[in-house]
């Protein structure tokens, strides 16, 4: 586990998240007419002296051998979750001025949930922490702290308690009434029933309105609020669906209906943190200011060199997602890829990676997928038995039926591939559900015979009910009845490889789809043309009644797909050496050619010097030769015998006194002719080595000549071979951008198929081991659909997750459901989180899914929509205040992307208002809008980095572009600024702007436009509301507002600005960073109709950029000032 020097900074971060949902509530549903009521839930407004739907529900039937009960859920004491902000604007003297566009609804002060009796259901009763905290707040005067945790437990667990306590007087009130009645007679009743209809019997009555009452008067209580107008209600709403019988008596467990769906989480995430139990991931994510690695951080717009390493032949990922080969990655895509498969595999950690619109994240994210999917196929391929991949570990236990559940612990090594794709935007999570596994989200050469569980999955995309809203709600009507809705329902997938959860709807929808055959809802049969679900292909594959693949032969398949991509790779390596070696060769050519010369040079002057030295030799030899011949002579007038006799020895004194010096003279003659000599012989030896140097350089140099031109030779052959694929140093701008060296349409094609051989190999290996994998499923498939038993243990939960996984490589899920559907899973349990949109996701709802992963991608983009933040701004700051928390870690601001960027060390620096701001490793090749919205986004916001690769075929004679000519010139009307002057005071709904909004609908709908291809989007709710309404006139149409809007994109996108021209600081919060107006214009490929008060929105920042990139409609008058 990894830890960060301040522990403290981070358990006061997640403790200041945990109060910020502490006043986040669940809106209560809204009740649904009679004559709209869909079959399984009905959602009333309960008013006293009315039937309570207990009392008049009739009993569901069963689907097939299921019995199925009807379930409540009563919202006692509704309040305005307006009235909630507006305590808090008084408690924190919330700015006037300030503008915050904000979802109304209601919520309540507690929930129950009853069963079909109207029995309230164990551990059921739930106090809203919003109102509690308000009370706090009122009571007290002060900000929240930290102790406050506790302090809303305690309450929330009185409350429970204060309930058992009336309900059990209730119980024991009504055992006495019927022991006087008839004490004898229920004693012999009892005697005769079953265990089961005797508890059933002492369960405690109904809930009536006498008792929902008192419910209501204890909720107030304990939440402090009695009393307190506006927030104490007396309304009550009764949600009732119906539920399969098995699911009846825990159905809680995978349940909050009332409050935050994160406090949980993040409470639970303290105690670890507490504990020093911190994934890296999250120690990463939570790493204060002081300590982040700034000094590491490499700008991969202006280093080159580290991009041009991160995508290396050597780095490349042998699996890739099958689309089209002609169209591989672009350069920073693939850099992103390499990064994530390369650097986090095998390791911990988190990546961010900044995506623009339009720049491909999902693109990527597949091909993340691809590279997980081909390594963990490289590992199945190793073993010898199928068997081999379980270790002798089996978990086991009950099912809630008494069904016996065992599951094999899969060796580690097959582990931490579990891939979880999570998002707080629910496009984001439909876009992943659905691409991933369309039969359109591969090439088509490989549609008619890619097919891993494809009609399984085909069966799963028609259940998953998509376009629905993501919140959690009881379980719903039976599923078992999906002819018409999967088989007929007209998606076809080609994989089963992604899933999408969440839920407890799609998880069970998803169930049905994966694990049971299709049922005729009217004969109660399996429906005989419909393709076998999961537990009948291994059924069938156990006992021998399909065919299957021998395992040894489905290992050589895989890896005679993985043999071709190593034969491309090695070519390529081969190729790339031999233009490394190329480049080399040439720089030693030069080095040598500039060696020879520089040697030559100094053979030239050791010449020179030589002759010029011969001079002192001679004169140094004759010098020694002269003092030789006077020393000579003097030696040979040595005094005789007698004549040194007679002298007494003085003459033979003498002439040793004159020989002595003429002796040191020839002794200095000699010496300094023998120095010259030796000083000679060193410049002859110096000339000839240096002459020998030059001719082995230069001998050196023509070898290089000789290999640098067969090189050259070879080095073209391999450019015409690799074409736009080879690597060209000198490849600058948008050509750099939009390829990555080597990813020819040869080496992809052949890196796609072994993704598919991979995709048959995780095939082969269920079908191998059927056995194994039907018991292992049949236990996995519970835990995933929420059905298993309550407190199973820890590592049985994760053993049944990564036996799911390993048939299902990835699951989608909102952030929401990611708590419940991973409760009991603790840090580092899953593999990877893929976390899309993260700029949209505030930064604490992150955190639970962070802590239980081991690698964590954030791609996102801080430019487009922040978090929406419900609470006013000025109440989180002052909060944040208490718990001596930084502006680093308030939403808006704060959001998933921005936490994970600030710890990448491969980024670049963007302008943001005033500020330069770090952000991940950048996508830069767009493929969405067209002008005027791409230049106008590019510009705006991101600071010119991105490059298009936008190319309309606007000349096909068959297909003729509906929007442009061959010629460029627009066939309807081009992208502007329909000015509708803003005229009505009060609201921000201005009927004119809707009226050109029809106008423009009927004109385009005439020319051909698909109403499906266009959005209309606007700031506003109101706005908003009315935009979604039009759909009803015009099918098809998508309305909503801008957030709504984030992770989709149309033809055409109308962006209707409303705007009360009483209320400035609305337009003032609209325009308070580039972010709204960035994701309303690249919503749009082919034309943009903004239409509002030109006059009155063009003043403010970005809606400026966005006027002057856009023209009047013909015959406009001109804004004030224009």
């Amino acid at each position: 586990m990894g830890m960060d020097p301040a522990p403290d900074d981070r358990l006061r971060t997640l403790q200041y998240w945990w109060m910020l949902e502490l006043f986040s509530p669940q809106k209560v549903p809204k009740p649904i007419k009679q004559s709209t009521r869909p079959e399984g839930r009905q959602v009333i407004e309960w008013r006293p002296g009315e039937p309570l739907p207990w009392q008049y529900l009739r009993p569901p039937a069963p689907v097939g051998k299921t019995k199925r009960r009807w379930q409540h859920t009563v919202y006692l004491g509704l309040y305005d979750l307006e009235d909630v902000y507006q305590y808090l604007h008084h408690a924190f003297a919330e700015d006037r001025d300030a503008y915050d566009e904000r979802r109304a609804g209601v919520s309540a002060c507690a929930a129950v949930m009853l069963d079909d009796r109207g029995v309230l259901m164990v551990d059921s009763a739930t106090l809203s922490s919003a109102l509690w905290a308000v009370a706090r707040i009122r009571d007290s005067g002060v900000a929240p702290s930290p102790q406050w945790a506790g302090g809303f437990s305690l309450a929330a667990q009185e409350f429970k308690e204060e309930v058992d306590v009336v309900e059990g007087l209730r119980r024991e009130a009504v055992r006495a009434e019927e022991a006087r009645a008839a004490r004898v007679r229920a004693e012999e009743a009892r005697a005769e029933k079953s265990s089961a209809e005797r508890a059933r019997e002492e369960k405690a009555p109904p809930q009536d309105e006498g008792s929902l009452w008192t419910l209501l008067r204890i909720a107030h209580e304990a939440s402090g609020i009695a009393g307190t107008p506006r927030l104490a209600g007396q309304r009550i709403i009764i949600s009732s669906v119906i539920v399969s019988d098995r699911r009846t008596g825990d159905a809680t467990a995978d349940i909050d209906f009332l409050n935050s769906f994160f406090l949980d989480d993040l409470a639970a995430v303290q105690v670890a943190l507490a504990d020093g139990r911190c994934s890296p991931a999250l120690s990463a994510y939570l790493t204060a200011d002081a300590l982040l690695p700034t000094g590491l951080r490499s700008d991969v717009m202006t280093e080159h060199a580290v991009v041009d390493a991160g995508v290396g032949i050597d780095r490349l990922p042998k699996g890739r997602w099958p689309s089209n080969p002609e169209h591989g990655l672009a350069l920073r895509q693939q850099f992103a890829v390499n990064r994530a498969l390369d650097d986090l595999s095998g390791t911990s950690g988190l990546m961010g990676v900044n995506g623009p619109p339009g720049t491909g994240k999902t693109t990527m994210l597949r091909d993340i997928l691809a590279g997980n999917v081909v390594e963990r196929a490289r590992r199945l391929a190793s073993l010898q038995r199928p068997e081999h991949a379980f270790t002798a570990t089996t978990h086991r236990w009950s099912s809630g039926d008494g069904y016996p559940r065992i599951v094999r612990q899969l060796r580690p090594e097959l582990t931490g591939f579990e891939m979880v794709v999570a998002s707080a935007n629910n496009a984001a999570v439909e876009n992943i559900s659905v691409e991933i596994p369309a039969r359109e989200a591969i090439a088509s050469r490989w549609r008619d015979d890619a097919d891993y569980f494809a009609d399984i999955a085909s069966a799963a995309l028609a259940a998953s009910g998509v376009g629905e809203e993501e919140e959690e709600s009881s379980e719903g009507a039976g599923r078992t009845g999906e002819a018409e809705r999967t088989e007929g329902a007209g998606r076809r997938a080609w994989g089963l490889v992604a899933a999408r959860l969440g839920n407890k709807r799609n998880r069970a929808d998803f169930r049905s789809a994966f694990w049971f055959d299709a049922v005729d809802p009217r004969t109660r049969q399996r429906v005989p043309a419909a393709a076998p679900r999961m537990q009948t292909r291994l059924s069938q594959w156990r006992d021998g009644t399909a065919p299957r693949t021998d395992w040894s032969r489905a290992r050589e398949d895989f890896r005679r797909a993985e043999r071709r991509v190593d034969e491309l790779l090695a070519q390529r390596r081969a190729a790339q050496d031999r233009l490394n070696r190329l480049e080399a060769i040439l720089r030693e050519e030069d080095e040598l050619a500039a060696q020879a010369q520089g040697r030559g040079a100094e053979v030239s002057a050791a010449v020179g010097e030589s002759r010029a030295y011969a001079a002192a030799v001679e004169r140094a030899a004759a010098e020694c030769s002269e003092a030789r011949t006077v020393r000579d002579r003097q030696v040979e007038t040595r005094p005789g015998a007698l004549e040194t006799l007679f002298t007494l020895g003085r003459a033979v004194r003498e002439w040793r006194a004159r020989l002595e010096p003429l002796e040191g003279r020839l002794r200095a003659a000699e010496q300094h002719w023998r120095q010259t000599r030796d000083h000679a012989q060193y410049l002859d030896g110096r000339a000839r080595r240096l002459s020998e140097e030059v001719t082995t350089l230069e001998a050196r140099r023509l070898q290089a000549v000789r290999e640098a031109t067969e090189l050259r030779s070879r080095v073209a052959a391999d450019r015409d071979a690799y074409g736009p694929a080879y690597p060209e140093r000198t490849r600058a701008g948008k050509a750099r951008e939009k390829s990555t060296p080597w990813l020819d349409a040869r080496l992809d094609e052949a890196r796609s198929e072994l993704f598919l051989a991979a995709m048959r190999l995780h095939e082969d290996f269920l079908a191998n081991a059927a056995g194994d994998m039907l018991k292992g499923l049949r236990a996995a498939i519970e835990v995933v659909s929420g059905a298993h038993p309550r407190n199973l243990e820890p590592e049985k939960l994760l053993a049944a997750w990564q036996t799911f996984f390993l048939a299902v490589p990835m699951v989608s899920t909102t952030f929401a459901s990611v708590g419940r559907m991973f409760a009991g899973l603790g840090a580092e349990s899953l593999g990877w989180l893929l976390i899309d949109e993260a700029g949209q996701a505030p930064p604490q709802y992150a955190v639970g899914g962070i802590w239980r992963a081991q690698r964590v991608i954030a791609v996102g983009d801080p430019l487009q929509l922040q978090p929406v933040v419900t609470m006013p701004r000025k109440a989180q700051r002052d909060i944040a205040a208490a718990f001596h928390v930084s502006p680093t870690w308030i939403p808006p601001r704060a959001s998933v992307q921005t936490l994970a960027d600030r710890m990448s060390r491969d980024g670049t620096a963007l302008r943001q208002g005033e500020e330069s701001v770090w952000v991940s490793m950048p996508l830069t090749v767009h493929r969405r809008c067209d002008d005027p919205m791409f230049s106008l986004c590019n510009r705006m916001a991101y600071d010119g980095m991105m490059v298009s690769a936008v190319h309309r075929r606007l000349d096909d004679p068959e297909h003729p572009d509906l929007f442009d000519g061959p010629d460029g010139e627009p066939r309807i009307l081009a992208s502007q600024w329909f000015n509708v002057p803003a005229t009505t005071s009060g609201t921000h709904l201005q009927d004119e702007q809707i009226v050109q909004v029809r106008r423009l609908l009927e004109d385009l709908g005439d020319q051909g436009i698909a109403t499906s291809q266009m959005i209309a989007i606007s700031p506003f709710r109101v706005v908003a509301d009315e935009l979604e309404s039009l759909g009803r006139q015009y099918p098809g149409l998508r309305g909503g507002t801008i957030h709504t809007a984030q992770g989709r994109e149309a033809d055409v996108v109308f962006l209707v600005l409303g705007g009360d021209p009483s209320a400035p600081g609305a337009k003032g919060w609209a325009s308070s960073t580039v972010n709204l107006v960035n994701v309303a214009v690249s919503r749009a490929k082919r034309r943009l109709y903004v239409i509002g008060d030109r006059a009155a929105w063009a003043p403010y920042p970005y809606f400026n950029g966005l006027a002057a990139a856009l023209g009047r409609q013909p015959g406009a008058a001109p804004e004030a000032g224009g």
